[in-house]
């Protein structure tokens, strides 16, 4: 039964995946299609706040239905309780690092594999972050140059410069989220001794603040409507 229900964990990954990713925006507010660097930001930030919340809970449901329906009829409470097992391991690596603080396991060395394994998707993925914010402050430098530009030929009106400058706030916030996370997330692994992973997403920390930092000064320079 171990091997079928292996056999289903990328079925459970993917209904987690998508139960996590449900509520992520593809537009701003008053409906501009992001670019594929902002949706990455929007996705990562929606991912963590997501899993942290709910990845082991979600993870323990799936499997843990999963194990009941494979055993059959005659052992569906032994299948259940396997699967809810596989399905908070699976839970707890999409939740990452901080959700496995919360788990507990049958032994030190179980725990340490745990933790180790989500610090170093957990480091992954800021980085990915990271390398979105970069490109996320990048545009909107850009996009604010072009536009100020515009309104002073008048090939564009200080109200489009306006909803730009209203799109960079909210880029913004959504980095300043990120970074608040990561910091989090660094702490959480120096306090337990993952330093080497922590290292690495303290690194992403300082590339998003500097994204930050940049994209706060365009704004800063750019004038109000």
């Amino acid at each position: 039964m171990l091997t079928r229900l292996a056999c289903c964990r990328p079925a459970a990954l993917a209904l987690a995946g998508a139960l996590a990713l449900a509520g992520c925006a593809s537009t701003y507010d008053d409906g501009r299609p992001l670019t594929p660097a902002q949706r990455e930001l929007r996705e990562q930030n929606e991912r963590f706040n997501e899993t942290i919340a709910t990845g082991a809970v979600v993870g323990a449901v799936t499997l843990g239905l999963l194990g009941a329906l494979l055993a059959g009829p005659r052992d569906r409470g032994t299948g259940a309780v396997i699967g809810a097992t596989a399905g908070a391991m699976v839970g707890a690596a999409a939740g990452h690092y901080l959700a496995t603080r919360n788990e507990r396991y049958a032994s030190r060395e179980q725990a340490a594999i745990a933790r180790t394994q989500a610090a170093e998707r957990e480091a992954a993925e800021f980085a990915k972050t990271a390398r979105a914010a970069e490109q996320v402050a990048a545009e909107n430098r850009a996009r604010l140059r072009q536009l100020e530009a515009q309104v002073r030929s008048g090939q564009a009106t200080a109200a489009q410069l306006a909803t730009q400058r209203r799109a960079a706030e909210q880029d913004l916030a959504l980095m300043d989220s990120a970074i608040g996370n990561a910091r989090k997330v660094e702490d959480a692994m120096r306090a337990d001794g993952v330093s080497a992973q922590a290292a690495q997403v303290g690194e992403s920390r300082r590339r998003m603040e500097e994204s930050a930092r940049q994209l706060r000064e365009a704004l800063g320079q750019s004038p109000k409507a």
